[in-house]
């Protein structure tokens, strides 16, 4: 058959087909066999003649075990020669039709009427020639020598050989039938060849499909390696540059100086604002955001958000109030990732609020999930509101709805990130506004509820509250960090708290200052250093800590990275928590009164 119409090379194809040949007409002469030995012995006469069936019988087993060697060597070897394998098979197949046609000549001649015997005779010629046929698909050339030796020469020495009237009765059955099954195998043949080059293509193209799919992951890889990075070499001069500004904020100022000041305290953390949403829009769309699931406190969470914001409600007459209905004290859950959806939505209402109130409304209702609950949090805004059409879009990633004020500026990122963390938690998001009223943003999420032996433990409470404890009490400080500019920053935000601090450059000096007779209540460390890093220096302070039976100190990691295996390799080695630059005054501000009120780590 001409396959030239076919894509795949003729070398591949034939290779193909001729291990499929191989395998499909492994045990075709045990049929032939048992056909030949069916037909023989229902005849009386046949049966006199044992010598003959034995000769014939052999020539079916001697073809048997020749297919058998065949099979073997194609089926064991990657580099076949096809023009010796083809000729083989066609020897085979030719060999197995003339025995076949010898043997029901020498029945007929044996036997002329057309009894039993023939009848079986030919219902087994036609089923050896449907399975011939249907074995040789692959093959045009052996399927048509084999039909014109099996069937012509059978249907001449049945109109030979039987007697009359039932010889041509017999001949016209043999030549119709044949004639149908020759049909029918070319177009098997046909069908066999088109599925075979189908799905040569399919598996080619799938190929392709898994290169193309190693690519984009390759590049999405490069792209979020590379966007890590240079956030991280952002983050560093940004440190210096929000510290300084807010120390700047904190000195005899006059109110010119103060504007400024304040300036470039917005314009800064603006700018980190967008870079980590673009870092968190990369990892999302890289599928590399991990959700963790630990045991926390829902209301210490919205607590934290709330005294992270209230700073800023001070710029504005709006007021933040929060409403919690009866929820369960712990969940499991991400609260990582709940910090950040209600952030973002706080602070996407108070961008859009000039004055008035801001709600956090927070409810639950049962899952159909066993130990599941769902937690529902309305932020509610008495702001200028979203229009029909816009409610539509402003989930897309970078779409803004700027044109109400055109002051407000963003990537338009904030909502498309909060709504896939959203998606990626399992919850739902909506939105409810009406222009000039105000918007109510409604987030459910499903979190499970802990074991009893993890309600039973006691829960620190949260020290994020509005009430800022009167305990001054002045805590040494041990603060090891390379980068002199964050040296400066870190020691004069201390001083303003009323703490003392002990600088180490490297790891090993942090160490040796640890191991000394002086005793620090907290120590900040910096996670890339010279010498000895961040990490090191930890499992090694924890091990004088273990061998000398101290108490562990609190140490706090202070890193510009903030991918999830960075934060995960904080906490396995030994460090409490992790605090990711650039870091702001409040930031340290919290963690040095938590530490001062005993409830901390």
């Amino acid at each position: 058959m001409n396959n030239s119409r076919y894509t795949l090379g003729d070398q591949q194809l034939n290779d193909i087909s001729l291990k499929d040949l191989a395998r499909r007409s492994r045990y075709g002469g045990v049929f032939y066999l048992l056909a030949f030995w069916a037909a023989a012995f229902s005849s009386t006469t046949a049966r006199e003649h044992i010598d003959i069936i034995g000769v014939f019988s052999g020539c079916f087993l001697l073809l048997q075990i020749y297919r058998l060697v065949l099979f073997l060597k194609v089926s064991s070897s990657n580099d076949i020669d096809i023009s010796t394998c083809f000729p083989r098979y066609a020897f085979i197949y030719n060999s197995s039709a003339i025995v076949w046609v010898s043997g029901s000549a020498w029945l007929f001649y044996i036997n002329p009427i057309v009894d039993l015997a023939v009848t079986i005779n030919m219902m087994a010629a036609a089923g050896i020639s449907i399975g011939g046929v249907t074995v040789l698909a692959p093959s045009y050339k052996l399927m048509r020598s084999y039909f014109v030796l099996i069937c012509f020469p059978f249907a001449l020495a049945a109109g030979l050989l039987l007697n009359e009237p039932g010889n041509l009765i017999v001949v016209g059955l043999i030549i119709g039938y044949g004639l149908f099954i020759f049909i029918t195998g070319k177009q098997q043949n046909r069908v066999y060849w088109q599925a075979l080059n189908d799905n040569l293509k399919l598996s080619e193209q799938a190929e392709e499909l898994e290169k193309a799919k190693v690519e984009a992951e390759r590049a999405g890889q490069a792209k979020a390696d590379f966007l890590a990075a240079m956030t991280h070499e952002i983050r560093t001069p940004m440190n210096g540059v929000l510290g300084m500004a807010q120390l700047l904020s904190m000195g005899d100022l006059n109110e010119q100086q103060q504007q400024q000041v304040t300036v470039i305290n917005n314009a800064g953390r603006t700018l980190m604002h967008i870079i980590n949403n673009i870092l968190d829009y990369s990892k999302i769309n890289a599928e590399q955001l991990e959700l963790e699931k630990i045991p926390f406190s829902s209301r210490n969470v919205i607590n934290e958000v709330m005294l992270l914001l209230s700073p800023q409600f001070d710029k504005k007459p709006i007021k933040l109030t929060c409403a919690i209905d009866d929820i369960p004290e712990l969940v499991r859950g991400d609260p990582y990732r709940l910090h950040q959806i209600l952030y973002n939505l706080v602070g996407n209402a108070f961008k859009f609020t000039d004055e008035g109130e801001i709600s956090i409304e927070v409810s639950c209702k049962e899952s159909d999930e066993k130990n599941t609950i769902i937690l529902s949090f309305a932020i509610r805004d008495s702001g200028i509101g979203i229009s029909p059409e816009n409610q539509q879009k402003i989930f897309e990633q970078f779409y803004q709805v700027s044109h109400f004020n055109p002051n407000i500026r963003g990537t338009g990122l904030g909502l498309s990130i909060t709504k896939r963390l959203v998606d990626l938690m399992g919850g739902t998001m909506s939105v409810e506004s009406i222009v000039g009223t105000g918007s109510v943003f409604t987030v459910t999420l499903p979190f499970i509820l802990p074991s009893e032996d993890v309600l039973n433990q006691p829960l620190l409470e949260s020290t994020d509250k509005f009430e800022i404890s009167d305990v001054q009490r002045p805590l040494h400080i041990l603060l090891a960090e390379d980068n002199k500019v964050n040296q400066m920053i870190c020691e004069q935000f201390f001083l303003k708290l009323g703490c003392s601090v002990d600088l180490a450059e490297t790891g090993v000096m942090a160490l040796e200052k640890f191991n000394s007779s002086q005793r620090y209540d907290i120590i900040f460390m910096d996670c890339n250093m010279p010498e000895m890093d961040g990490f090191l220096a930890t499992v090694a302070i924890r091990q004088i800590e273990k061998d000398k039976g101290f108490n562990q100190t609190p140490i706090i990691a202070l890193t510009a990275h903030v991918e999830e295996s960075v934060k995960r390799k904080c906490l396995e080695s030994g460090m409490n928590t992790f605090l990711s630059k650039p870091f702001l005054f409040e930031d340290l501000e919290s963690i040095v009164n938590k530490v001062r009120m005993g409830k901390i780590f």
